[in-house]
């Protein structure tokens, strides 16, 4: 068994897994305020396992034992997590960004097992990103791919102008003037469905940007409101009618993700057994 980790920023949530990826045990409890009791309220779950698999935000460092994280989390930041619970349980402990993981668990076990190469977007507070090249989630040289929440649509250099604003939360209730959560129960308004097909229309150009530099053969779209249908549908229409832009380019496959609540349980058990079978 083995025991997985999601460290947020209000919640800390765990599961303990087997490596089939189903969930025997889980629950959270709220965030600590340093790293030595986020530690040591790790290492007093009563549980038995044999590796601890630990998804959290931040940009990694190269061996993936600590992150550089600001925020509410900040006294995490370089802090020496790998190291502390591996000497403190006697066992393997993976780290993998939280952004990435959503992506690891829908390789491993959901919608991307029979995928070759394909983006996971993950629609919430902020943007968030998975790359795979080859069936296999694409770090980069610096193992920033996929922080897409940063990049700016003009040379404007505010962050109203980034996609984090205009994908996230705040875009899609600047949009339609509801939050995700009432959405959808108001799209028989003329004017929220307005808003909300021009935000679908406005993300379905950009998922078109992102196919002709990667050309993949699967879309994955997580987050909260992934699970309404009518996103799905309302993106994919949009998609189509972009065929007369580019009449040549191969559209892929648009679905939502299978996991959502404990995509990161799951993407750091995925992790953790890649990195540690074989090895």
């Amino acid at each position: 068994m083995i025991l997985t980790i999601d460290i947020g920023g209000t919640n800390i949530k765990y599961g303990l897994c087997d490596a089939s990826g189903n969930i025997q045990q889980k629950g959270e409890y709220p965030t600590l305020d340093t790293a030595d009791k986020i530690v040591q309220s790790i290492c007093d779950l009563p549980f038995e396992y044999t590796g601890i698999a630990i998804s959290m935000p931040g940009i990694l460092n190269e061996d993936h034992s600590s992150a550089f994280i600001t925020g509410k989390l900040a006294f995490l930041s370089n802090y020496p997590l790998k190291e502390r619970l591996e000497e403190i349980k006697g066992c393997k402990v993976t780290i993998e960004n939280d952004g990435r993981c959503a992506t690891w668990a829908e390789l491993g076990f959901g919608n991307l097992i029979h995928s070759k190469n394909a983006l996971v977007v993950v629609l919430g507070t902020y943007i968030g990103m998975g790359i795979v090249i080859d069936h296999k989630v694409y770090e980069g040289s610096h193992l920033l791919a996929g922080e897409y929440s940063d990049a700016h649509m003009d040379t404007e250099k505010t962050f109203k102008n980034t996609m984090a604003t205009c994908f996230g939360k705040d875009g899609l209730e600047r949009a339609t003037g509801l939050t995700g959560k009432e959405l959808f129960d108001h799209l028989d308004d003329e004017r929220v469905y307005a808003g909300f097909n021009k935000y679908c229309q406005n993300l379905a150009w950009m998922l078109n940007n992102l196919q002709l530099l990667l050309d993949v053969d699967t879309i994955l779209i997580g987050g909260g409101i992934s699970a309404q249908p009518k996103l799905i549908d309302c993106i994919k229409e949009n998609m189509k009618g972009l065929t007369q832009w580019f009449p040549t380019l191969e559209k892929p496959v648009i679905k939502a993700c299978k996991f959502n609540n404990d995509a990161n349980l799951l993407g750091a058990l995925c992790y953790y057994k890649n990195n540690t079978e074989n090895h």
